[in-house]
């Protein structure tokens, strides 16, 4: 039998979860730097983990050469429950003809859908990531 307790729990819980399980994340170049804020619900965030360090780990861009473009942690910043990570990366070559992965959340949300927006040269592309996609053209 489930304790009213239990059940109030899981009301609560419904009411105040949001619906969708998304992420925004944008690209933009700027000098010899790629520049990337990430927008994450803060509740949809594994605990224990610093933000900036997981979406770093979860995305994974390559220049047109097929290099990997490291990026890293450059700030973080919760406002009401979106948490913006901030994450910033030499670029040595071009990012036309490379290509980006986002994981974000995938692996702990079946239904998680990651948008990513780039924006370098005269060029903007926005790709779609749900599970199981691996990287993706930037064009």
């Amino acid at each position: 039998m489930v304790s009213l307790a239990a059940w109030i729990g899981l009301v609560e819980a419904m009411l105040t979860a949001h619906p969708t399980h998304t992420s925004s994340a944008e690209l933009a170049v700027e000098a010899d730097s790629l520049q990337v804020v990430v927008r994450i619900f803060s509740d949809d965030l594994p605990t224990g983990r610093d933000p900036g360090v997981y979406a770093a780990d979860r995305l994974r861009v390559t220049d047109a050469a097929g290099r990997p473009v490291r990026l890293v942690r450059a700030g973080a910043a919760r406002d009401g429950d979106v948490v913006t990570i901030r994450l910033g990366a030499p670029l040595e070559g071009s990012l036309s003809g490379g290509s980006i992965a986002n994981t974000i959340l995938t692996d702990r949300f079946g239904d998680q859908v990651n948008v990513v927006r780039a924006t370098y040269g005269r060029r903007t592309a926005t790709l779609i990531f749900v599970r199981g996609d691996g990287p993706k053209a930037l064009p």
